[in-house]
């Protein structure tokens, strides 16, 4: 009898240590081991490891927004990192982008950062405006980038197209290296403020950005409802000399439709309650109320039960239909 309770126990304890160590891996598409998805991605993987019982986040490098899509839609992945302009193509089936075929397979969490269209021009220019690079020598980034494709977008808002200026497919340092020897007039950049390309060209030739007028931000917004405005510091290069508005897409984290809406609100919790454990400089730009800003796809019911607790009205874009 005694033999008989002994092992009863011992299988109790073992059931109980075994559900005690369980736990749901997730798998986190990034984006290339050098760029701040991976890094700021494996960070937030550690953030919910290390407070959130019963999942572990692992970040994996990819081949970032498209490539994560995709892979959440076709169940490979349950978390992953996109631009929003991205998303958006992929919800919408767009033909250049995603081939007509429609990818859904997933939702928002939330938006961490913004990564800005940045349209570098020397500070003693006299291009003072988008229409103004008419004729101009551009850069519009490396050919088939997400550069080129927001560079394309702004230039339409003030009237242009790539016929109307001389256009050059260069990427960032590329760009800072011909803009600094006078071979440029403007380069488009999109990546966080500030960006190193940019720093680079502006210690040989000091660098101002442009903004759009009230009208062409209008119109840019009205075609592409990703965008939000983000105003770059003045003093952020040396011939940025006042706050500077421009437009701006964003760095997003999406789950699949399938996480449960307890897992993922608990996620949205941690990242913005446990923000200030982490290291990388993105976390210090972590905004619920920008979290919501620009993302042309629901959010995820989980991360709207905490965007409604905190008070963060989410926009009818990004609601659930």
């Amino acid at each position: 009898m005694k033999k008989l309770a002994a092992l009863v126990l011992a299988l109790a304890l073992t059931l109980s240590l075994t559900s005690a160590l369980a736990v749901d891996v997730l798998t986190m598409g990034t984006g290339g081991t050098s760029g701040t998805y991976y890094a700021f991605g494996s960070e937030i993987a550690s953030l919910w490891n290390n407070n959130i019982e019963g999942i572990e986040v692992a970040a994996q490098p990819t081949g970032a927004s498209k490539a994560n899509i995709v892979a959440i839609t076709d169940g490979e992945f349950q978390l992953g990192w996109s631009q929003n302009d991205t998303i958006s193509y992929a919800y919408n089936a767009d033909p250049v982008h995603f081939e007509g075929q429609t990818f859904d397979g997933f939702y928002a969490v939330a938006a961490l950062y913004p990564e800005a269209v940045q349209i570098a021009v020397a500070a003693d220019s006299d291009i003072k405006s988008v229409a103004d690079l008419k004729g101009k020598k551009v850069s519009v980034g490396a050919p088939g980038s997400g550069t080129f494709i927001n560079a394309v977008q702004v230039l339409e808002s003030a009237g242009l197209t790539l016929d109307d200026i001389s256009q050059y497919d260069q990427s960032f340092g590329e760009s800072a290296d011909a803009f600094q020897n006078l071979q440029l007039d403007a380069f488009f950049v999109v990546a966080g403020v500030p960006n190193t390309g940019i720093i680079s060209a502006d210690i040989k030739r000091p660098v101002r950005l442009l903004s759009l007028t009230p009208e062409q931000d209008e119109a840019l917004k009205s075609k592409y409802a990703f965008y939000v405005d983000v105003t770059v510091p003045a003093n952020t290069y040396s011939g940025v000399t006042e706050d500077t508005v421009i437009p701006s897409i964003t760095a997003v984290i999406i789950v699949s439709k399938d996480l449960s809406e307890e897992v993922v609100y608990n996620l949205t919790k941690t990242l913005f309650e446990k923000a200030g454990d982490m290291t990388h400089a993105k976390s210090k730009e972590l905004d619920p109320e920008f979290a919501v800003q620009g993302v042309p796809c629901p959010i995820h019911p989980g991360a709207a039960k905490y965007y409604a607790e905190i008070g963060v009205e989410i926009p009818e874009i990004s609601q659930m239909k």
